[in-house]
């Protein structure tokens, strides 16, 4: 990988390998996605794209190769420095959400500061909860809030600190076609207007359609598609 170039991206994978339980998941996977850019991996379950997205969030640590963060390469880093790194660059949005039930959606969004030793910027939560339509509920639990509301919690939580990156992994799955789809637009949107990265795995073709680039992993390998057929392969090792 050029030292130089990947000091320009927000995330880079150069090379990675996986085999989890005796089973190959995928060989030499390598991408480069910039600021602003969002993109989608598709697979079928059980093809490895939970586990690239891990290995992106240096959540795992891939057989070979490495992951960059702002050129920073972060697989021999320990898991203690590799979590610190994480709170200030990496977004996670799952789809169980983990929201913390005790405590109210304006303060799971204000958990990343406590998590980074800082005061709540209360105003900067209260506008992140405006952006993704949840203000109404700033003081309500997540056992009152519907999938999609929670969902939505989770992702102003997610950019709290401004991360230049955010994953999320099946950030849809539990929802229905009409939230699936808000709480989609709201990703892209919040995303948009800081400016950060984003990738988002999913088995969901129409939701990787609303991203700016697709790749599907098949057959242990990383291939380009496109929103019409998201099996059609070319091979890609960058984005």
């Amino acid at each position: 990988m050029n030292q130089v170039h990947a000091y320009t991206t927000t995330l880079a994978v150069a090379g990675v390998s996986k085999t989890l339980g005796g089973v190959k998941l995928f060989t030499e996977v390598s991408l480069e996605l910039q600021q602003g850019q969002s993109l989608a991996v598709i697979g079928e379950s059980g093809s490895g794209k939970s586990t690239l997205l891990h290995l992106m969030a240096g959540l795992d640590k891939p057989d070979t190769g490495e992951v960059y963060w702002a050129g920073k390469a972060i697989n021999h880093l320990s898991t203690n420095e590799i979590a610190v790194k994480r709170l200030r660059h990496v977004g996670l949005v799952f789809q169980a959400y983990y929201l913390m039930p005790h405590l109210t959606a304006q303060q799971n969004v204000e958990l990343p500061f406590l998590l980074a030793g800082q005061q709540p910027d209360h105003a900067r939560c209260i506008q992140l909860l405006e952006q993704v339509g949840m203000a109404h509920k700033a003081g309500s639990h997540p056992r009152v809030m519907s999938g999609g509301e929670q969902q939505r919690v989770a992702i102003a939580r997610a950019l709290a600190l401004n991360p230049p990156l955010i994953l999320a992994d099946e950030p849809t799955g539990n929802l229905d076609e009409d939230n699936a789809e808000r709480v989609l637009q709201v990703l892209l949107q919040a995303c948009s207007s800081q400016g950060c990265a984003l990738v988002m795995v999913t088995h969901s073709a129409k939701a990787a359609s609303h991203l700016d680039q697709r790749l599907s992993l098949a057959d242990h390998q990383l291939v380009k598609t496109n929103p019409v057929d998201h099996l059609a392969a070319q091979p890609a090792n960058k984005v």
